[in-house]
């Protein structure tokens, strides 16, 4: 079935996830796909390439429902998006939603996270995250692999650092990378109480010990002891 996607990579058949890294400006971005419980499709961090093919694929597999954002600075895949599939529903939380509105009118409903949940069943949950600035979520999929965890812009594994020299120090000075590393870029600019949200991811982790991690940026880890390097990446952050 998943061929039949051009572009996206499989990470679980039950529910089914795909991935898809997607570029913007001079970075890197992974948006996810996951087919709901009423046989369409939720997609998070929709990325601003989409190309036909993609839109038969995903229309021939029950067509897309829902678009959700991490935060408020992933919003450009949500207008090409809205434009192929008219019925797909946009969200977002509030704080998230109120700084996108700012940057256009192509955007959508930005309906709360919380609305959507109820079409998710019990194997997805959209988790908004304590001491956020932008309306950061993350989401858990219990799969048939183990538990996948997205978790947006908190945790990063960019193998290259970038060649803009000014992105290139910030990311040495807050060792945001190269790797698996918590994103201390992002900790340090755009979370507004770091140990309220330190505290809530690895309360999550504790919860839900994840087997699979989607970094909204870098490479996806697959490995079945992820959660204890998580864990011990966030206390020592």
């Amino acid at each position: 079935m998943t061929d039949k996607v051009p572009g996206w990579t499989t990470l679980a058949e039950d529910p089914l996830v795909l991935v898809k890294e997607y570029g913007f400006g001079p970075g890197r971005a992974n948006a996810l796909a996951i087919a709901l419980p009423e046989g369409k499709w939720m997609i998070m961090s929709p990325s601003p390439q989409l190309g036909d093919d993609e839109v038969e694929a995903f229309t021939k597999l029950g067509g897309v429902a829902a678009l959700v954002e991490n935060n408020g600075v992933h919003h450009l895949g949500l207008g090409p998006w809205r434009a192929r599939f008219k019925d797909a529903v946009s969200y977002a939380a509030p704080r998230a939603a109120a700084r996108i509105r700012k940057k256009g009118k192509d955007f959508g409903q930005l309906e709360p996270t919380e609305q959507l949940q109820p079409r998710l069943g019990g194997k997805i949950a959209l988790i908004p995250i304590d001491g956020d600035k932008l309306g950061d979520v993350c989401l858990r999929v219990q799969t048939d692999r183990g538990t996948l965890f997205y978790a947006g812009d908190f945790i990063a594994n960019i193998q290259t650092l970038p060649s803009n020299l000014l992105f290139r120090l910030v990311f040495k000075l807050t060792d945001s990378g190269p790797g698996l590393k918590v994103f201390g870029a992002f900790f340090r600019f755009f979370v507004k109480n770091r140990q309220a949200a330190r505290a809530c991811l690895i309360d999550e982790l504790q919860k839900h010990p994840p087997t699979i991690l989607v970094p909204a940026h870098g490479d996806v880890v697959s490995k079945p002891d992820l959660a204890p390097t998580l864990i011990g990446m966030l206390r020592s952050a």
